[in-house]
């Protein structure tokens, strides 16, 4: 379960630093002032700005609940097979869904693949639930 919920935390980091390149972009370009970062209002920043500042912002919104489920596992000590099948369903559909939301982000493609890390998710904490 370390390896699913390091790549989970892998995929922050990179977001993070996507964001970070983004922004020094958009200032470097004059898309944005630097002004604007004060209270986040102002002028809209560029779209790649915004979906890579939503993505980051996704990313404490459900993962949470991954990695809450990962640390009980590791902690419980009751690792399955089935277990680290959905760990891995649930990273591999949040890159997936990361990639979309940062670079076409089409909202039918970028919820189908939120609803199946979901359904990973929630069976992931179903068996989590049957063993504790």
């Amino acid at each position: 379960m370390i390896l699913p919920l390091s790549m989970m935390l892998l995929l922050l980091l990179i977001l993070f630093a996507a964001l970070f390149v983004a922004r020094m972009s958009a200032l470097y370009k004059n898309k944005v002032d630097l002004k604007y970062y004060e209270v986040f209002k102002g002028s809209q920043p560029p779209a790649y700005l915004t979906k890579v500042t939503n993505n980051v912002n996704n990313l404490f919104e459900v993962p949470p609940l991954f990695y809450i489920a990962a640390v009980l596992v590791i902690v419980l000590d009751i690792e399955t097979e089935t277990m680290l099948f959905n760990a891995w369903g649930f990273v591999i559909a949040r890159y997936v869904h990361s990639l979309i939301h940062v670079t076409i982000n089409n909202y039918l493609m970028r919820g189908s693949i939120f609803t199946v890390s979901i359904y990973f998710l929630a069976l992931l904490w179903i068996e989590i639930l049957g063993k504790v």
